[in-house]
């Protein structure tokens, strides 16, 4: 009975250090995505409010106009591709079907595409893993 006794508290302690260990894992993981996601959500509020003050400064025809719209379009293009780069490594089976119509759509339509820059990202081959 005497040796019984510390066999059962080691066991529970065991146990209790595995299942610990598990959910820290899993809380570990929940955390960096959602620091992930506030970091997007951070990232697209700065560009929504960058072009709120582009709008302002068309309306005032400012000088700096043209300087702020290329910033943004390279926010937009950082987006765009740090959203693409994250569906192609998780071998998302919807993401080539959506390549291939963004693809088709640019095709179609050459002289309104290229008047937006970022959307070269969208046309990037789909790199295979």
């Amino acid at each position: 009975m005497n040796t019984s006794i510390p066999l059962i508290l080691t066991t529970i302690v065991t146990l209790s250090t595995i299942t610990y260990t598990i959910y820290s894992a899993q809380l570990w993981r929940t955390t960096r995505a959602a620091a992930e996601i506030s970091r997007q959500a951070a990232l697209s509020n700065l560009w929504s409010e960058l072009n709120r003050y582009v709008e302002i400064l068309r309306h005032q025809e400012a000088p700096e106009l043209a300087f702020l719209e290329k910033v943004s379009n390279l926010i937009l293009e950082y987006m765009i591709a740090d959203l693409l780069t994250r569906g192609r490594a998780k071998n998302d089976p919807n993401f080539e079907e959506f390549h291939d119509r963004v693809l088709a759509l640019i095709s179609e339509n050459e002289a309104d595409a290229s008047k937006f820059p970022w959307l070269a990202r969208l046309v990037e081959p789909v790199r295979r893993h």
